[in-house]
C-alpha cells in the first residue's frame, strides 16, 4: 500500500525553498506607489462618469414614461369628457338648433331684406317660404321696408328655407343645410375621437 504522503504534494516544503525576496529602493517604491494611486484614482473617475452616465439614461427613461403616461391620461380624461357630452351634443343638435334656425329663419329673412332694400328700394319683393314657416316669418314682416313685400308658401321647400326675389334678383336663405352640416361635422368629431382613442 502508498502512503497517502506520497500521493499528495506538500506545499509547505516547497514554500521553504521557494521564498525570494524583492528589495526595492525607496524612489521605486515611491513609484509603484504614485502608479498605483493614479490607475485607483482614474478607475474610480471612470466608474463615476459611467454611474453618472446610467443615472442620467435612467432619469432620462423614467422622465419618457412619465411623460407618456401624463400625455395617456389626458388623451383617456379627454376622449370620456367627449364621450359623456356626445349624447348632449346630439339632443343639442337633433332638437335644440332646429327650433332656433325655424325662429331664426324670420330674422334672416328681414336682415337679408334690409340688406336688398338699399340696393333695390321700390321695387316689388317676393318671399317665399316652406308652408310649416309661415308662423316664424309672418309677424317679422309688418314692418316698413319702404317696397312691397309679399309672402308665398311653396311646400316643395323645406322647413329652414327661404327664397327672396327681387325681380331678377333670388336670395337664398337655407338654415336646413347649416343644419346638416353641423349634424355632419359633430358626427365626423365623435368618429375621429373614437378612432383616436382606439389608435391611442
Amino acid at each position: 500500500m502508498t502512503d497517502l504522503a506520497d500521493l499528495l504534494e506538500d506545499f509547505g516544503t516547497a514554500l521553504q525553498h521557494a521564498t525570494t525576496v524583492f528589495q526595492m529602493t525607496e524612489d521605486e517604491a515611491d513609484v509603484l506607489r504614485a502608479e498605483a494611486f493614479e490607475q485607483g484614482y482614474k478607475s474610480g473617475w471612470e466608474d463615476a462618469i459611467k454611474a453618472q452616465s446610467q443615472d442620467q439614461t435612467r432619469i432620462s427613461s423614467d422622465l419618457a414614461q412619465n411623460l407618456q403616461d401624463l400625455s395617456f391620461t389626458y388623451h383617456e380624461a379627454y376622449s370620456q369628457v367627449v364621450e359623456g357630452m356626445a349624447p348632449l351634443l346630439n339632443d343639442m343638435v337633433e332638437s335644440l338648433l332646429p327650433k332656433v334656425a325655424r325662429d331664426a329663419l324670420g330674422l334672416h329673412v328681414v336682415e337679408l331684406l334690409n340688406d336688398l332694400t338699399r340696393s333695390y328700394s321700390e321695387q316689388p319683393v317676393e318671399i317665399v317660404i316652406a308652408t310649416d314657416n309661415s308662423e316664424a316669418v309672418a309677424p317679422l314682416l309688418k314692418g316698413d321696408f319702404k317696397m312691397p313685400v309679399s309672402l308665398t308658401e311653396d311646400p316643395q321647400l323645406a322647413e329652414g328655407q327661404a327664397e327672396i326675389r327681387f325681380g331678377k334678383v333670388e336670395r337664398r336663405v337655407d338654415l336646413t343645410a347649416v343644419l346638416h352640416n353641423i349634424q355632419e361635422a359633430l358626427r365626423g368629431f365623435m368618429h375621429d375621437n373614437r378612432k383616436e382613442v382606439v389608435n391611442g
